[in-house]
């Protein structure tokens, strides 16, 4: 009796263990969550207590020895930049190499310690990294500045609280999702100009504007060489250069911007910039995610058009991304492989689906009429039987990325080409009140009322040559004033407009 009792409880183990340790995904995907607001172990009022590898580079650096930081459930504040609430999250990550990634020297460092960064956001008003130290010691970078900071107080005083609070219902207002923005706008818009030149070849330069808009229709751009984007921690500069025995654009780069003078070093080029000769490329789209651009192989007798998309942080690495690691799903290649073979055999008679090739790489990222879409290209024959067509690609989870500033508005192509029939472009600002318009000659700005588009523009830009979007940056509030400060302060300013 005994024995069977005994094996009926090494039974009951077993089963017990076992169901603790079957887990599907889904199960423990589950447990994994955010940190919890109330249960914050960063919360309490913080002071900066040293400043190492710092180089002033306008407002937005000037942090100075005892300047406050305020973390708590419904507040993360330096300054007048704050999240009010801020959204929490957290990940384990090397510091040598999180560092490294972010430009900021590591000889001191210990390869092997690893450490907590908790980020805290609100949209597009607030990010900040906070480098978890101990459990009164925690660091934040910006550009070359590593900054530590030291709790002085487990808790942020009720009426800093009630400041902020005050300062938010007087900077921010709300859109008709809820979400709050800020009346003071800063819009980057990175574009492609092209000029045809008489021999025949189209000669690609790459600029950005700063569009301001503040309080009471008060608008002023400014306007400057490459492509400015700003990263959560720091800004990036990134442009295409043509090769001047080939006239092939064969180099992309894409450079933290304080390293400007430092890319005349050929290892400082090398490791920010994607070069071959082979290639002759255009910059479609630039984020400070992704560089997506289409291209064509000189040794091609055909002119077969390609796309490709590469990390704007990582172009060292000489790999367009597949279908498969853009998405992080593993049957993406499969079904990108069907729809090819399925468009060419809508496009294109007696095709042998057999011989249509496939490239897993061939999809980017392009403008079309107020939307990014993604897109790829097919083609058959040779020679004087040539053909290529392009065609969109469904990818949800890249689509809900692309346009996510753009989902809450009302606005369609035939509402904006009732405005102005010549319209090659359009982007809605988030707080609603304006929206830019593109024309082959002009970027212009209309205001909305009771979400109507009024007829006449209020502020135009001239585009003398024909020019088209590659980049799109809203910042609001003070993050707009840190923006245009940084755009001044980091680029050669080509044309300024009050």
């Amino acid at each position: 009796m005994k024995k069977i009792v005994k094996n009926l409880f090494v039974l009951l183990i077993i089963i017990l263990l076992t169901s603790c340790t079957n887990k599907s995904p889904e199960e423990l995907n589950s447990l994994i969550q955010m940190p919890k607001q109330e249960d914050l172990s960063i919360t309490g009022t913080w002071k900066v207590v040293d400043i190492k590898d710092g180089k002033k580079n306008g407002s937005e650096d000037n942090y100075k020895i005892g300047d406050l930081v305020y973390i708590d459930k419904n507040l993360a504040a330096i300054g007048d930049n704050y999240a009010f609430p801020p959204t929490y999250s957290s990940k384990y990550v090397n510091l040598s190499k999180y560092l490294a990634n972010r430009g900021i020297e590591t000889h001191n460092i210990d390869k092997n310690e690893n450490v907590v960064v908790i980020n805290a956001s609100q949209g597009q008003l607030f990010s900040k990294d906070f480098i978890k130290k101990s459990e009164t010691e925690m660091y934040f970078t910006i550009n070359d500045n590593f900054i530590e900071i030291e709790k002085i107080s487990n808790k942020v005083d009720s009426k800093v609280l009630a400041d902020y609070s005050k300062k938010a219902s007087k900077d921010r207002t709300t859109t008709p999702d809820g979400e709050e923005v800020e009346e003071d706008v800063a819009l980057l818009l990175g574009v492609r100009e092209r000029i045809d030149s008489s021999e025949e070849e189209s000669i690609y330069n790459y600029y950005t504007y700063l569009l301001r808009i503040k309080d009471s229709d008060t608008i002023s751009y400014k306007k400057v060489y490459n492509i400015f984007v700003k990263n959560n921690e720091e800004y990036w500069s990134v442009n295409s250069k043509n090769n001047n025995i080939t006239s092939n654009y064969d180099e992309i780069i894409s450079y933290p911007v304080r390293l400007r003078d430092r890319m005349i070093d050929a290892a400082t080029r090398t490791a920010y910039s994607f070069k071959d000769i082979n290639l002759d490329m255009r910059i479609n789209y630039v984020s400070d995610d992704f560089v997506s651009i289409d291209y064509m192989r000189s040794e091609n007798e055909n002119p077969i058009r390609k796309y490709a998309i590469l990390e704007t942080k990582n172009l060292k690495n000489p790999k367009f991304l597949s279908l498969e690691e853009f998405t992080g799903e593993e049957d993406s290649d499969l079904i990108f492989k069907e729809r090819v073979l399925d468009e060419a055999e809508s496009e294109f008679e007696n095709i042998d689906k057999e011989k249509v090739a496939f490239d897993n790489t061939n999809f980017g990222i392009v403008r079309n009429q107020g939307q990014w879409i993604f897109q790829s290209s097919i083609h058959t024959g040779d020679g004087d039987s040539f053909v290529q067509n392009f065609f969109p690609m469904e990818i949800a989870i890249g689509n809900q990325m692309l346009n996510k500033n753009t989902t809450g508005n009302s606005f369609t192509r035939d509402m904006v080409r009732n405005i102005n029939n010549q319209f090659k472009d359009y982007y809605v600002l988030s707080n609603g009140k304006y929206i830019v318009i593109q024309t082959p000659d002009e970027i212009l700005v209309h205001r909305i009322k009771d979400n109507l588009i009024e007829k006449n523009p209020i502020y135009s830009i001239p585009t003398i040559n024909s020019s088209t979007i590659v980049s799109v940056e809203e910042q609001l509030g003070t993050s707009a004033e840190n923006l245009e400060t940084a755009f001044t302060n980091y680029n050669e300013i080509i044309e300024d407009k009050n």
